[in-house]
């Protein structure tokens, strides 16, 4: 890999792992999200560090020729993990509103029966 990507991901890396990290001070971000994206910035981070596992990795495990490719490997994966991760939290969402939406339809139920016995 060449300097320059490898500086360009370090640099990415740092830099949005202090992205992450400000906006948990910030309460803009729950914790249990950014472990997530902490953990993309510190493959970003090891990409130079760990170049000859990686290339070890590509070449012997994978069957890679191009180490390169193992990045684009993770970090689709990645998404597809956080992609999964969000599904299910979209999943339980819906199922807590449509819970939400059928209690407050039984309670305006019963707040008009409730009004209609105070008219008579």
């Amino acid at each position: 890999m060449g300097l320059k990507i490898k500086l360009l991901a370090m640099v990415i890396g740092f830099a949005f792992l202090l992205f992450v990290l400000l906006s948990v001070r910030r309460n803009q971000m729950r914790p249990s999200y950014s472990v997530l994206w902490m953990g993309i910035s510190i493959f970003l981070v090891s990409v130079p560090l760990l170049e000859p596992f990686y290339q070890w990795l590509a070449s012997s495990v994978i069957g890679i020729v191009d180490a390169r490719h193992v990045i684009y490997i993770v970090l689709i994966g990645y998404l597809l993990v956080y992609l999964f991760y969000l599904t299910q939290r979209v999943s339980k969402l819906s199922d807590r509103l449509h819970v939400l939406l059928s209690q407050t339809a039984i309670l305006e139920a019963e707040i008009k029966n409730v009004r209609a016995e105070k008219k008579l």
